[in-house]
């Protein structure tokens, strides 16, 4: 009989053999990730390899971006040498088109009028001319400097150099140089390029002065280019010339593998003020400009100031002549001053502040009888030295006599006029034209008045990018948003004021025919005064013609001895203002009061004015303001004016008087000056 084991010890054997089991597939796993931790190094190494790789490449990635960036900046520049001056603007189309066939004719010209002056022209002699060089701590290259101009071939000069130094071997190497036309003048120490030159041009003795930079050489026939185009060209203050440049793709005195160039382009004032492309070195002027100084808080682009100022008092003869062979690959150069681009931003927000301010008045329609607040701000700016153009959307119903029409072709005179900017009267036209001023990106200005006193419409156009500033009457500046400016209406010297005569009699109503004047009131009193003479003036509107018609209507019906007048010239209305004895100014309750040109111009013919009693009449008036609240105080104030004697006489010169803030020289210039002001805020804000 066979003997069995007994279940239990079944059991236990195998639960072994699954345990052994599983130990032997552990163990057959252990060594498969063996292998696999074995790859995963291989893996790791492989890829730290290529990490490796990866940053060399990004080296040489770095490296030839660094490349790219000095060849495009070399490909930028070799176009601006040709005529498209891209650096000028961020949209280069707008500062010039390619002109490959002009640059090459410019090259031409400049070999050929060289050529007439070093081998035809006799140039004897002449005036003393005083080459300014400013130096720090470049001994060697300012060697060169200086030989350059001990070879000229004009040798009646005198070299003055401002020495910056404070190292000894540029005091040296000057102390060792033997020429009685060699002037150094140490500067105070540390002052900057900008004193430096003004220094330069303190000590300058010569009739002429040019200028050279401590790293440049100047070309042998640059003098007598200069003293042969002085000569030649008596009525010229200022000139500029070619110059070589070594390397225009340089930066930071590294090579870009461009060959020198030559660079010369004939004036021209909008491209100079958007950047300089006219190299001090190439310039020379008489020496009664020294005046004009450098200014010493620019650290950088102080030339470029300078060249714009000066230009602007004496344009400059493009004279194709090489002044000068431009190094680029030198350190420590003031172009590659970390405070260049901030110096630029400064420089180019005020260009337009050294010569006259372009203005375009661009209206609703103009020009307008009544409108005559728009006449006399024009009038302002050209006698603040403003150059002025005007264009309109539509013409006027009811033209004013003696003034050009406008133009209403409005692109095309901001293409034509490239105006500085614009200003725009009345808040809804200005809003209405914003989408205009956004196609030409034109900064403009707006004025405020009566009818479009509205806080949240002049808001958005404060907020809007181009906004330049917006001005409104004092008395209107509590309803509107911060930052609108106080202006007041002028009248200019030019606008004659005629004499009144002795005796007046005249009761005179004078205004625009707008349906916020309250014309029932008025013609309801004025029946009520028979004994006096009686006239109402009023203008045709734009779209309200049918007004005056209806003022006409209603005074034949109240009183056919009112006399009612419409489209009067500004001449004769002002004569007739001055043999007024009152001049009666109504408006309908619920309407805002503007700043009628009607009262000032009766202040100033010594013209009492009756006004409604609001604080606005008596902002424009004063605390003696005749004020009226119905139809009976009108009536009184007449009659008691009638009377005459010493106290109306009195009224009316203080009067007078008070209107005179009105011509004050002051108020003459304050829109130009804001304008000019604001506009520079404005381009210094956008960088």
């Amino acid at each position: 009989m066979t003997e069995t084991a007994p279940a239990s010890a079944n059991g236990a054997n195998g639960r072994l053999a699954a345990l052994e089991a599983k130990v032997a597939e552990l163990q057959s796993m252990l060594t498969g990730q063996a292998v696999w931790m074995s790859d995963l190094q291989q893996e790791v190494l492989a890829g730290l390899q290529e990490i490796s790789g990866v940053v060399d490449g990004l080296a040489s990635h770095t490296e030839w971006l660094t490349s790219l960036e000095r060849w495009v900046s070399s490909c930028v520049k070799t176009l601006a040498g040709f005529g498209a001056q891209p650096l000028d603007t961020a949209e280069p189309a707008t500062s010039g088109t390619l002109d490959v066939t002009g640059s090459l004719m410019t090259r031409l010209q400049v070999n050929t009028v060289m050529d007439w002056i070093s081998s035809v022209e006799s140039v004897a002699e002449g005036p003393l001319v005083s080459v300014t060089i400013a130096t720090r701590n470049r001994p060697g290259l300012l060697i060169e400097a200086i030989d350059s101009v001990l070879r000229q071939s004009y040798q009646h000069f005198e070299i003055v150099v401002m020495d910056d130094s404070d190292d000894e071997d540029t005091q040296a190497t000057l102390a060792g140089m033997d020429d009685h036309r060699l002037k150094v003048v140490r500067t105070p120490a540390r002052r900057g390029a900008g004193a430096a030159f003004n220094i330069g041009l303190e000590a300058a003795n010569g009739a002429i002065i040019s200028f050279l930079d401590d790293d440049n050489l100047m070309h042998p026939e640059w003098l007598r280019s200069v003293v042969w185009a002085f000569t030649t060209f008596p009525e010229i203050g200022a000139l500029y010339g070619a110059r070589t440049n070594e390397d225009p793709g340089a930066q930071h005195g590294i090579r870009s593998g461009m060959m020198p160039t030559l660079e010369f382009a004939h004036y021209d004032r909008v491209r100079h003020e958007r950047a300089n492309y006219i190299d001090r070195n190439t310039i020379a002027f008489r020496s009664s400009f020294r005046h004009i100084r450098y200014d010493e808080s620019l650290r950088a682009a102080f030339d470029w100031d300078h060249s714009v100022r000066l230009f602007a008092q004496s344009e400059p003869l493009a004279l194709p002549a090489l002044s000068c062979y431009y190094r680029t690959v030198v350190s420590d150069r003031i172009s590659d001053a970390p405070e260049q681009a901030e110096s630029v931003r400064r420089v180019r927000s005020r260009t337009h502040a050294s010569r006259p301010l372009r203005v375009l008045v661009h209206t609703a329609m103009y020009p307008v009888i009544s409108e005559t607040y728009i006449g006399e701000d024009v009038d302002a700016l050209e006698q603040s030295g403003a150059i002025v153009s005007v264009s309109a959307l539509q013409d006027a119903v009811s033209q004013a006599e003696g003034v050009p029409p406008s133009r209403l072709d409005v692109d095309a005179v901001i293409g034509d006029d490239q105006p500085d900017l614009v200003l725009m009267h009345w808040a809804t036209h200005a809003e209405g034209e914003i989408g205009r001023m956004e196609k030409h990106s034109q900064p403009f200005a707006c004025r405020v008045h009566s009818f479009d006193v509205n806080r949240e419409r002049v808001q958005r156009i404060l907020d809007h990018p181009l906004c330049v500033a917006v001005f409104a009457h004092p008395h209107h500046l509590a309803e509107l948003p911060a930052g609108v400016l106080p202006l007041i209406p002028t009248v200019s010297p030019r606008t004659i004021i005629p004499e009144s005569p002795a005796d007046r009699d005249l009761v005179l109503s004078v205004s625009a025919g707008l349906p916020k004047k309250d014309f029932a009131l008025l013609i309801e009193t004025l029946a009520r005064l028979p004994e006096y003479d009686r006239m109402i003036i009023l203008a045709r509107s734009n779209g309200l013609e049918g007004i005056p018609l209806s003022v006409e209507r209603l005074a034949a019906e109240a009183d056919p001895s009112i006399v009612v007048r419409v489209n009067v010239s500004r001449p004769e209305a002002l004569e007739t203002i001055a043999r007024a004895s009152v001049l009666v100014y109504t408006l309908q309750a619920e309407a805002t009061m503007g700043y009628p040109m009607s009262i000032v111009e009766a202040m100033l013919c010594g013209t009492i004015p009756i006004a409604p009693d609001r604080p606005e009449s008596r902002a424009i008036v004063g605390p003696g303001l005749r004020a009226y609240r119905d139809g009976a105080g009108i009536i009184r104030h007449i009659r008691e004016v009638a009377q005459g004697g010493h106290v109306i006489e009195r009224e009316r010169r203080a009067l007078t008087k008070l209107a005179q803030r009105h011509r004050d020289p002051v108020e003459l210039v304050r829109l130009h000056d804001a304008l000019r002001d604001g506009l520079t805020e404005w381009r210094s804000a956008r960088g």
